[in-house]
């Protein structure tokens, strides 16, 4: 008679609470990764709306930049001052959040000068084109503004000892060298939900290409 010690011994397998331990940590396990997953594709999202909203906003200051540097083109040499302002062919809001900016928008001869501007009004951002007409250019679904601002750089020169006359005080020829900061911020509004909502903000630097000589002398 064989040894029953001689006998394979049956295999035990996993208890059924032992299967439901190990499927609560897996699903556990899945459950976290899902998080972690939805939380970088969240952040992914904000950090892409707010690379536009920048992006926007560069774009934007960009497009003032080149109306600056294209003010005073075709204004004739001599031209009044703009009222209000020493320059001929920029005039800033006392507010310091628009201005007005004349040029000639072709380069054929005979044309003259048209009058564009921008001014900031309700969180959006408004440009001129002719008289009064404005228009948006920033998008309100996509971002408030919540500054505009102009800070001119003028150097003066003055131009009487190339007068072959004396003039009076104050009414000496000068010229005019410009250089103009723009300064942009904006939030993202309520209907960009994956912004992070922090103030993004653009800076640029215009030069004005035309120099401005402004009076005449004597007679």
């Amino acid at each position: 008679m064989a040894s029953t010690s001689s006998l394979p011994q049956q295999r035990r397998g996993f208890t059924l609470v032992e299967l439901m331990a190990g499927l609560a940590i897996g699903l556990s396990v899945v459950v976290l990764a899902l998080g972690l997953l939805t939380f970088q594709l969240q952040d992914a999202h904000r950090q892409l709306a707010d690379l536009r909203l920048t992006h926007d906003l560069q774009t934007i200051a960009e497009v003032m930049s080149r109306d600056l540097a294209r003010a005073g083109h075709r204004v004739p040499a001599g031209t009044a001052a703009v009222a209000g302002s020493a320059d001929p062919a920029i005039a800033l809001a006392e507010s310091g959040d628009g201005l007005s900016i004349d040029y000639a928008a072709t380069p054929a001869s005979g044309i003259a000068p048209s009058r564009f501007g921008y001014r900031l009004r309700s969180g959006v951002i408004e440009m001129a084109f002719g008289a009064g007409h404005w228009q948006a250019l920033s998008d309100a679904t996509s971002m408030r503004v919540t500054r505009l601002e102009f800070t001119p750089d003028i150097r003066r020169i003055d131009l009487r000892e190339f007068c072959s006359r004396p003039c009076d005080a104050g009414a000496c020829p000068y010229q005019l060298q410009r250089q103009v900061r723009i300064r942009l911020q904006a939030v993202a509004t309520d209907q960009a939900p994956t912004a992070s909502g922090a103030a993004r903000e653009a800076l640029v630097e215009a030069r004005v290409r035309n120099d401005a000589v402004v009076g005449g002398c004597p007679g």
